[in-house]
C-alpha cells in the first residue's frame, strides 16, 4: 500500500480544526456501528445513522437498545435516509462488512465534504486503498478494532460479558504521525466510555490484525468448529503451525512479518480444549449468513499468489467457504 505525499495547494483534512460538539454520520445501526454509536451519543456527540425505512422506524420507537454485561441500556437514536443527508459530517464512520463496501461508498458520497474524516471499521485491509481511491488519502483514517457485539433480529445489540480480546479501538493517520482529528475522536470515544488509541503507525497495526484475524478464520472455518473443539484434536498442532506459516510468509513479503510475541498469542489462540472462542466468520456460518471470506482470506490468497507465495491451507480454505456460499445461495433460490 502506498501512501502519496498531498500536492502543493492540498489542504488536508487532518489539519483543520474540529468542532467542540462532533457530528458523525454512521452507516448503518448494526452490531458496531450501533454500539458505537450509542456510546459516542452517551458521551455527547451528535450522531445519525444512514439506515433503511425500517431500521430508521425501530430506532424512532425504540431507540438503540444495548446488553451488555446483562443490562440493558436505550439510547435515542436518529435514523435518516441517502435523501435527507443535509451538508457533510465532521466524520463518517463505516461498520459495515466487506462485501457491502462498494454500496456503503456510493451510500455515504454526499455527507463527504472538504473537512470530513473517514473512519472505517472493518475487517482486512484492502478497503483503505478503495476508500482512498474513491475519496482521497487525506479523508481516510486507517482504524481497526477489537470491540465484540453482535445484532440480533429483533434489533438488539448484545455485547457478551466474556470476550477473548479487551474492547478497544485503535485508528491513526495513513502516513504516520498524530493530528489533531485523532485526538477529537480518541476524546469523543472516551467520553461515551470507549478505549480510543492513537497509533503511530495504524498500517502495522492494521496488518498486525488482518493476519490474526485470516489465520483464526482460516482455522476455524475449515474445521467449522470453535477453538476447543479444535484444541481437542489430534491434528490442530500442525494445522495452527501451517497456517501460521502460511499467514506469516505473505504478510512478511508485505513488508509486516509476525512478530515473535504475535506467533505465541496465535498459537494460544488454538490451545485451550476448554475454550469458546470463534472468530465471527466462524458466527456467520454457523448463522446461514454471508461471511467476509473474500474480503479476508481471498484478499490473502490473491495477495500470496502476486507475490509467489504458496499457501495450500489457505487456498482449501477459500474453496471451502465459496462452496458454503453456493450451497447457501442454491438454498434460497
Amino acid at each position: 500500500m502506498t501512501v502519496p505525499r498531498r500536492g502543493p495547494g492540498l489542504t488536508p483534512a487532518r489539519d483543520r480544526p474540529t468542532t467542540a460538539t462532533m457530528r458523525l454520520l454512521i452507516l448503518g445501526a448494526g452490531a458496531l456501528g450501533g454500539y458505537f454509536g450509542a456510546k459516542l451519543t452517551q458521551g455527547g456527540a451528535e450522531v445519525e445513522y444512514l439506515v433503511r425505512p425500517g431500521r430508521a422506524a425501530q430506532l424512532r420507537a425504540d431507540g438503540l437498545v444495548i446488553i451488555a454485561n446483562g443490562a440493558e441500556s436505550r439510547t435515542p437514536a436518529k435514523g435518516i435516509g441517502r435523501e435527507q443527508i443535509a451538508g457533510a459530517y465532521d466524520v463518517v464512520l463505516l461498520g459495515c462488512k466487506g462485501f457491502d463496501l462498494e454500496d456503503a461508498i456510493e451510500s455515504v458520497a454526499p455527507a463527504i465534504g472538504p473537512a470530513t474524516t473517514i473512519l472505517p471499521v472493518l475487517n482486512g485491509i484492502r478497503h483503505i486503498d478503495i476508500l482512498a481511491a474513491r475519496f482521497g488519502h487525506d479523508h481516510v483514517l486507517g482504524c481497526q478494532t477489537f470491540e465484540n457485539a453482535s445484532l440480533r433480529p429483533d434489533g438488539v445489540i448484545v455485547r457478551p460479558a466474556l470476550t477473548a480480546f479487551r474492547g478497544y479501538t485503535t485508528f491513526g493517520e495513513l502516513g504516520g504521525g498524530g493530528s489533531a482529528r485523532c485526538e477529537a475522536i480518541r476524546e469523543a470515544l472516551a467520553a461515551g466510555g470507549m478505549e480510543g488509541i492513537v497509533s503511530d503507525d495504524i498500517l502495522a497495526a492494521m496488518w498486525a490484525k488482518f493476519r490474526m484475524f485470516c489465520f483464526a478464520s482460516t482455522i476455524a472455518t475449515l474445521c467449522r468448529s470453535r477453538a476447543g473443539a479444535i484444541a481437542a484434536s489430534a491434528s490442530s498442532g500442525r494445522l495452527v503451525e501451517a497456517v501460521l506459516a502460511e499467514v506469516g510468509a505473505v504478510t512478511a513479503a508485505e513488508g509486516y512479518p509476525v512478530s515473535a510475541e504475535q506467533a505465541v498469542f496465535l498459537r494460544s489462540l488454538f490451545a485451550d480444549p476448554e475454550s469458546i472462542y470463534g472468530p465471527s466468520m466462524l458466527w456467520d456460518m454457523q448463522n446461514n449468513r454471508r461471511t467476509e471470506a473474500e474480503h479476508v482470506i481471498g484478499d490473502m490468497v490473491d495477495r500470496a499468489a502476486r507475490l509467489g507465495v504458496a499457501v495450500p491451507v489457505m487456498t482449501a480454505a477459500r474453496c471451502n467457504l465459496e462452496a458454503y456460499e453456493i450451497n447457501r445461495q442454491r438454498a434460497q433460490s
